[in-house]
């Protein structure tokens, strides 16, 4: 790669410059991927914890309702589960949570963030609802459409929410009226997810694509300043196959520089970050994105670096 490290360095203020915008645009791509795995966490951890799949209500087209309606009719010896919004309240101070009623759970659990807020401990009394009830334990039990979940008996579920039949059933026996969703398909029930989720990710697809058009773009523009000089070097005895490899390597110098910068940068910001906003660093989703960009960037570069594959010497000299 002689030819391609002497014009990094004759031209270093081209090449820190686009590699200061691959840098750019992976720092964006981290820092997104870790939102949108934050905002994963913060609307599906609660049904991420639930036991295996569960039943819920038939909607009118025939797939699974959201877990929020109410409909489902207890059978002896199934679990179920109630899931409702509704508040807590001690004093004058209240929050809004995700109520979820097990009815094999007998203790009242409460989210550290909501009883900091709320001042409660375990054995504090706050009312559900219009219901008193006692708080058993203080614990994360994760959370529900970006809402902190209470877990509570179903019993005391239906008389603080005021419904009379259960959201899901804890089961993956057939149970007529109902359908069946897989545990990894639970995150579509939570309301809003689907659309959340779809639309983070398109913004990273986009990314990720606009990187390699940059990359592309920079190498073609750089391949067309080039070309006679690269001409010389075909006449001096070059093969085409050391042209495109010195280029691609010049590409790859460029683009892991780039990638390596933006993802430290990313990782270092998403940490700062997590204070006030929702992120948590996916390293396998973030892997991957920067591998697709490495990708795409070098089959971008590849792609502008066609002349030097047809370049003729005569024909480029003579220009």
């Amino acid at each position: 790669m002689y030819i391609g490290w002497r014009e990094i360095r004759d031209a270093r203020g081209r090449f820190t410059l686009i590699t200061g915008v691959i840098a750019v645009l992976t720092l964006m791509v981290v820092m997104l991927s870790s939102l949108a795995a934050g905002l994963d966490n913060e609307s599906t951890s609660a049904v991420r914890a639930l036991p295996g799949d569960v039943r819920t209500q038939t909607a009118a087209d025939g797939a699974a309702s959201s877990l929020t309606d109410s409909r489902v009719a207890p059978i002896a010896g199934v679990p179920a589960l109630g899931v409702a919004t509704t508040r807590i309240t001690v004093g004058e101070r209240a929050a809004a949570v995700s109520a979820f009623g097990f009815s094999d759970v007998d203790t009242v659990t409460v989210d550290p963030s909501t009883a900091s807020a709320l001042g409660l401990t375990a054995g504090s009394t706050a009312t559900i609802g219009n219901t008193p009830v006692r708080v058993d334990t203080i614990a994360d039990v994760g959370k529900y459409a970006h809402t902190p979940v209470l877990r509570m008996p179903l019993s005391l579920w239906h008389e603080a929410t005021g419904r009379d039949a259960a959201s899901a059933l804890l089961t993956d026996q057939d149970v007529p009226g109902t359908v069946r969703a897989a545990h990894s398909d639970l995150p579509s029930l939570v309301p809003g997810y689907s659309s959340e989720h779809s639309s983070l990710l398109m913004i990273q697809a986009l990314l990720v694509g606009v990187s390699a058009i940059v990359v592309g773009g920079f190498f073609a523009v750089w391949t067309g300043q080039r070309v006679r000089a690269l001409a010389v070097v075909r006449a001096m005895g070059a093969s085409r196959r050391y042209l495109l490899r010195d280029g691609l390597g010049q590409a790859a110098a460029v683009l892991g520089v780039g990638l390596v910068v933006g993802l430290s940068s990313g990782s270092v910001g998403a940490w700062i970050a997590s204070s006030a906003v929702p992120i948590a660093l996916d390293l396998t989703a973030t892997a991957g994105l920067v591998a697709g960009m490495a990708v795409l960037g070098m089959a971008g570069a590849g792609l502008a670096l066609r002349p030097l594959v047809r370049v003729d010497p005569l024909i480029a000299l003579n220009r």
